[in-house]
Formats: C-alpha cells, structure tokens, sequence
C-alpha cells in the first residue's frame, strides 16, 4: 500500500550564506523526501568563496561551490528548513564526475540542467530490448541504459516488469533502509532475509537499526482472516503471529512435487475404479433384465403348473443373483477405496514426517524477504521459482501496480518453490537492480 505522509528528522541545519559557526545554530527541519527520479542540476557561476555544501547536520563544511562552477550534480533528496524564523529549501547533491563531492546545497545556487537529452532510445527500440529479454527478467542491456531513459520511460518499464514505488518517502536514505524488528521471535529471520538482498545487491541495503533509529519496521500482524502470512504498507512489515507460531503450518500446508504426483496417480486410479464398478453394475443390471424379461415370457406361454412353478423358481433365483452379484461389485469397489484412502493417508505421513524444521525457517525467511521486496519496489511474478511469487497478479492485499499480463497458476510448476531454498532467484535480483536505476529505493 502506497502511503504519502513524508518521513522526518530532527537536526542541526544552515541557511544559504552562513559560515560553520552559523551553521551550528539551532534550525528545525520541516520535512525531507528523495526526489522521485533523480534529477540533474547545474552549479552556477558562485564567486563567493565563504559558500559551501554542508554534512548530514549541516554542520560541516563538505566542499567550496566556487570550485565548480557549472559542473554538473545528481540531485536525490531535498529538504525544507527553518532558521531564524526563515524557510530555505536544501538539495543534496552529487557531482556526476565524483560522486564524493556531495553535500546539501541551497537550491538557489543549482539550476535545472538543460533538458537536452542525448543518448536516449527512442520507445519502440526500449519495446525491442524488452521483448529480447526473458520473461521479467531485465537483462544486461536493459539494465546498462543511459540513465534518462529510465525517468522518461518509468511507466514502460513499470508495467514490463511488474515494479513501482511502494516504499514511503524516507524508507530509504542514500540508497539504504535501517530495519527495526519489533519482537524477537522474527530476529533471525529478518537477519537473513537482509543478508540475502544485500549480498544479491552487493550493497548495504538493509541494515538492523533501533526503535529510535529506524526508518522500516518488522512485526506481528493479524493475517489469519484476510488470508496473508506477510504484509508491507509502505513503512513497515507485518508478519501473520497465528501461523507464525504453529509449528506445523507450514508443513502440514506444503505438498511436495514428488506426494503431489502421488496423489494424482492415486486420484486417477480412484477414477479408474469407479469407472470400472459403474461398468460392472451396468452389466450385471441389463444381463438380470435380459434374462428377466425372457423367463417372463416363458412364464406366459407355460403350459402347466409345474413348468410356472419352475419359471418361478429361476425368476426368484435370477433376483437373488442380481442381488448379491450388484452387491459383492459394491463392497469390492469400497475395500479398494478404502486401500487408496488409506495409501494417501499413508504417504501424507510419511511427507511430514520428512518434511524437517529448515522448511518452516525457510518459509518465514520467504515471506520477510518477499515483503522486503516489495519495499524494493517489486510486485509480484507468475514464477514460483521467484521470492517475489504470487499464485494470482491480483491479490487484494499487495499494493496495487500495473503487471505485464495476467495469471491465476505458476508459469514454471514443475520448478522449485522459492520458499523450500528460499534464495532469491536472477530474476528478483535483476527487478530489484531496475527499482534503483528507477529511483525507487
């Protein structure tokens, strides 16, 4: 769920002129947010040499803007403040060239860099790379495009591959999220779905914080009867505690490829058998009625007493073989139904017998690393392979995004289900490098 209220910080700020001492005079920031995508400004002609980009607090003098005049800066995140009961807008800012020169910079010293584009693809040659690509997955040449392709093509690339801009503002900061993990029952699990992103990402995406230092959050949540065992709404993950804490859930709810090719062949032969029995009962009935009818017939064209009598006799006797015959084809078909119930009962066992604790840790790893995710800006996949699967593109309580196509079973479900390894699979991997080149984490 998309949510719009504006993450804040509390601390130390400047005005545009001020020196360092000036710079450490009390100043409270109004609000802060990343600039959704990034855009490129120009530093102008400054000859003062006492104007400078201040550290985090803005405290600190970072560089002099005199010495880059004209040079060309990333612009990611901007902020209000107030001092001296005056308002000043900052943006931080990174020089293309180095991207160690950053700091916050008053934006009246930036300028728009010329909308001038060079370097881009036009749309139907993007459709092209797209289409070459695999399925969702965004290869190497889709993820090596001048970077203005993706701000001016955000909505294409959105919908090719399922992704968007979930997290809040303020969930991330520098291309980072601090995690605050609300009960310690679910420590280890997030600790691990944060080593699988980062190490996937080859960055430090996420990282464990404190309630007081934290700009995500990881808890219990109530998803028993809206039907999910995780949930991300934009600043936080909530975890289903009912089944969390059933030892048994997961197991007892998973069916592998091998007891599910089982219960198929069994199912088929229940169906052969019935098929079979209701042919046998068929059978029986019109040989009874063909036979029936012809006593019958002898019976009127009988000539005396004792030949009725006999007829009569055949007739009962034809009757009570019907019934027993119709009867012992009943109770064989029940008994080699009760055999493939009890078969199915008996390879269930077996299966969660089998089925060890690491499948419950690793669903639970899953479900984190799915939500965190989402976070990332990735919606989900028809590829059970995937963390980010979905068995249906619409669920109600994921965040809505726009997706490629529809689906309502896996596209791969012969493939192993993300949630036995749980390991991110190339195509979470790649979206997720996507979100970042979009501006989305």
């Amino acid at each position: 769920m998309l949510l719009t209220t504006l993450f804040t910080m509390g601390f130390a700020a400047t005005s545009t002129h001020s020196t360092t001492a000036e710079a450490k005079t009390s100043v409270k920031i109004v609000w802060r947010h990343k600039v959704r995508p990034a855009a490129t400004y120009q530093m102008k002609g400054i000859k003062s040499k006492r104007s400078y980009a201040y550290s985090a607090k803005l405290a600190h003098e970072k560089f002099r803007l005199s010495k880059y005049a004209h040079k060309q800066f990333t612009v990611t995140y901007q902020q209000k403040v107030k001092v001296h009961g005056k308002y000043r807008v900052y943006y931080y800012a990174k020089n293309t060239a180095n991207h160690k020169i950053s700091g916050w910079v008053w934006r009246g010293y930036l300028t728009k860099a010329s909308n001038k584009q060079t370097n881009l693809i036009s749309k139907s040659k993007l459709n092209q790379l797209i289409s070459a690509a695999p399925d969702l997955q965004p290869d190497k040449q889709v993820l090596s495009l001048n970077k203005d392709v993706y701000s001016k093509y955000a909505t294409i690339f959105n919908k090719q591959y399922n992704v968007g801009n979930f997290a809040a503002p303020g969930v991330f900061f520098h291309d980072h999220a601090t995690i605050y993990v609300e009960d310690s029952a679910l420590q280890s699990n997030v600790n691990s779905a944060i080593d699988k992103w980062n190490a996937a990402l080859g960055a430090d995406v996420f990282s464990i914080g404190s309630k007081s230092n934290s700009t995500l959050t990881v808890g219990f949540g109530d998803g028993t009867a809206a039907g999910w065992d995780g949930l991300f709404n934009g600043t936080s993950v909530q975890v289903d505690q009912t089944h969390f804490n059933d030892q048994s859930y997961v197991s007892a709810n998973t069916l592998s490829p091998a007891f599910q090719q089982k219960i198929k062949a069994l199912s088929d032969q229940a169906s052969q058998l019935l098929a079979n029995t209701n042919a046998e009962l068929k059978a029986n009935r019109e040989n009874y009625q063909t036979q029936l009818q012809l006593l019958n017939s002898q019976l009127n064209n009988a000539s005396s007493d004792s030949q009725r009598d006999q007829i009569t006799q055949q007739i009962n006797d034809l009757k009570n073989h019907h019934h027993i015959t119709d009867q012992q084809i009943r109770n064989d078909y029940n008994t080699q139904l009760d055999q493939i119930r009890q078969q199915i009962k008996d390879d269930y066992n077996a299966e969660q017998e089998s089925s060890s604790a690491s499948l419950e840790t690793n669903y639970w790893t899953t479900v984190i690393t799915h939500e965190l995710g989402h976070a990332l800006g990735l919606y989900h996949t028809p590829y059970q392979s995937d963390i980010m699967y979905a068995p249906t593109d619409n669920e109600s309580e994921s965040t809505p995004s726009p997706v490629k196509y529809s689906w309502t079973e896996p596209k791969d479900p012969d493939a192993t289900r993300s949630y036995e390894t749980a390991e991110l699979s190339s195509r979470d991997i790649n979206r997720a490098k996507l979100t970042k080149l979009l501006g989305y984490w």
